[in-house]
């Protein structure tokens, strides 16, 4: 019964969400929204039979934090911050699984939404030959709602690095969003924030005086040295090793390890770096041969493949011109991926901690996509 309460208020705080949305931002398709909560429900019920056949840590989240009296013995980085967010619905309100399995997937759904609005906000293409532009297209992609539409990180850290993305995009108007997203994926990878932080300074010194006040350049960048000096040290504990180099952890070593004796291991830690990186964007592919799942999983790499090729051709001379926004972005997508590559021995973990990265990617995609239109545009007027 709690499921159908649930499910019932979903809809109607959806409803308001998106009429207030609407008249926030111009470039909201209504039609579009519903379009992919649609999506995301569908493959959340997909991923609710996946738990049924296959061992699932959503179920061990529930099952710890609704037989746990004391709340904040859940309040740390890493996995127990998962058992923080689960206990007010597994034990102070003593939902059922699935009950709380639709609430995590409905905050995966509001993570695509907000970098929808990211893409919709700074970025106008035309609409293609279907009515949806590249970007309502490549964020129905399923690889990224099956990951985030349970109980666990990949939901949380999807709506914090998305909240923390939208902050950025507007950041003298949104410093709420930004410390709420940063919160969040401290919480949940302290060092994929420290990532983070690297890529805002990365991407702001890269940044021409001209699209950014200099006031407003140099005090991001004092405050982010200040989130690294402070975030080193939390990751050097959460990573058990003395230097900030992870790939030196002989606790994420052996997590890596472990991972790939799984039935879908990769022995990741003997490739090179070039292998390493195309192994985590693009693996599982055809001749790995997963299954089902994995045949979905590599028609997607399979495009995702092809993007790649597109935006090395096209992207690497309009980097330049770019604003620190989806310069940011690109270091974002390219550091994280390096770090999570390190510790990803088993293709399904891959998938999993991609799908984080994936919005990324696609905003980065249409931003070359984007201008690839105007330049043509531009030469028809001429």
């Amino acid at each position: 019964m709690d499921i159908v309460v649930v499910i019932i208020l979903i809809l109607l705080f959806n409803t308001y969400l998106i009429k207030l949305l609407s008249s926030r931002f111009i470039h909201l398709n209504e039609n579009y929204t519903k379009v992919l909560l649609f999506i995301h429900f569908a493959i959340t019920l997909g991923y609710i039979f996946y738990t049924i056949y296959s061992r699932s840590d959503s179920v061990s989240y529930f099952s710890k934090s609704a037989n746990t009296d004391e709340w904040l013995s859940f309040f740390n980085t890493g996995t127990s911050f998962i058992g923080f967010l689960t206990w007010p619905f597994s034990n102070a309100l003593s939902l059922s699984f699935y009950a709380t399995m639709l609430i995590f997937s409905y905050i995966g759904y509001l993570a695509v939404l907000v970098f929808y609005i990211i893409a919709t906000e700074n970025i106008q293409t035309q609409k293609l030959s279907n009515g949806f532009t590249t970007i309502e297209l490549l964020l129905l992609l399923p690889n990224l709602h099956f990951w985030s539409s349970s109980i666990g990180k990949g939901s949380i850290i999807l709506f914090g690095l998305a909240l923390f993305s939208f902050g950025l995009s507007r950041f003298n108007r949104r410093i709420s969003h930004l410390a709420i997203g940063a919160f969040l994926v401290y919480m949940v990878r302290p060092h994929i924030l420290l990532a983070i932080v690297i890529s805002v300074v990365l991407g702001l010194f890269l940044t021409s005086s001209k699209t950014i006040k200099p006031i407003f350049k140099w005090l991001i960048i004092l405050v982010s040295l200040g989130a690294f000096y402070y975030l080193s040290d939390s990751v050097l504990q959460f990573t058990d090793t003395d230097s900030l180099d992870i790939t030196n952890s002989s606790t994420l070593s052996h997590k890596a390890s472990e991972l790939g004796k799984a039935s879908s291991g990769v022995d990741l830690q003997n490739y090179n770096i070039v292998y390493k990186m195309f192994t985590f964007w693009f693996r599982p592919l055809f001749y790995d041969g997963l299954g089902a799942l994995g045949f979905i999983a590599s028609i997607e790499n399979f495009i995702c493949l092809i993007l790649f090729i597109i935006i090395i051709k096209e992207g690497i001379t309009q980097f330049k011109n770019w604003n620190g926004l989806f310069k940011i972005m690109v270091f974002i997508f390219l550091l994280t991926s390096f770090i999570l590559a390190q510790v990803s021995g088993n293709l399904g973990i891959i998938l999993r901690q991609k799908s984080q990265l994936m919005p990324f990617f696609f905003i980065i995609y249409y931003k070359v996509f984007s201008d690839k239109q105007t330049k043509k545009l531009m030469q028809v007027v001429k």
